[in-house]
């Protein structure tokens, strides 16, 4: 680690505080019931309430359907990119001298190249972790859905209780398919880091910027809070 200097450390503990205070303020803070997440999740808890109204729920399933395939695609991708970096660590020496070659010179060692792509890899494999387990969440939403009670019993206790929990366990399935496609996010900030300890902080900030805007600012969730 003494290849690294001053700013590199700095930039990595602006990524962790932008990564941990940003994720802290949408999920515990004063974010959590701003942002696009919680419009959806609203609109999840009415969709839930209305299909345990109905006798057919093939639509329901399907639409479960179509987004465990949308968190399998990024699980799998996520760990075809860590693979793909777990390869290239035999290759550090010629990346390094590739880097510092470029107009903007990463003064990189074989040695911090392998720390940074080891760096990068954590990122990609917490995104497989966090979308795998989506595909999980989502399959037993799918169970508890087919596991409502019918419409004549919607009113009872039980049944009250049970749309409840499924309509807890959908939102348990979209916080970690959030939380994946943020990760995924840093991980494209996080490969600043080959280039420049500065490009690294300039492209951290720029990830935070586009996240904020997305999932308070835009039309996106104008819509879904109006809706709300």
């Amino acid at each position: 680690m003494h290849d690294f200097s001053l700013l590199d450390y700095i930039a990595l503990t602006v990524f962790l505080i932008v990564v941990f205070g940003y994720g802290w303020l949408i999920r515990y803070g004063p974010l959590k019931d701003k942002n696009i997440a919680s419009g959806v999740q609203r609109a999840r808890a009415r969709w839930i309430k209305t299909m345990a109204k109905r006798e057919n729920r093939i639509v329901d399933m399907q639409i479960l359907a179509n987004l465990s395939q949308g968190n399998a695609f990024f699980a799998s991708t996520a760990i075809v990119i860590a693979g793909v970096l777990a390869t290239a660590l035999g290759r550090a020496n010629e990346i390094a001298s590739m880097l510092n070659n470029l107009p903007i010179p990463a003064q990189s060692t074989p040695d911090m190249i392998k720390i940074k792509m080891i760096f990068l890899m954590i990122i990609f494999l917490t995104a497989f972790f966090k979308f795998a387990w989506a595909f999980r969440i989502t399959h037993y939403t799918s169970i508890m859905i087919r596991a409502t009670p019918l419409r004549d019993h919607v009113n009872t206790p039980e049944s009250k209780k049970h749309i409840n929990r499924t309509i807890e366990l959908a939102g348990l399935a979209g916080l970690h398919s959030n939380a994946g496609l943020h990760t995924y996010y840093y991980g494209i900030a996080a490969s600043g880091w080959f280039l420049n300890p500065l490009v690294f902080i300039v492209a951290t900030l720029s990830v935070l910027a586009i996240l904020y805007r997305r999932e308070y600012k835009s039309a996106s969730h104008a819509i879904l809070i109006e809706d709300s």
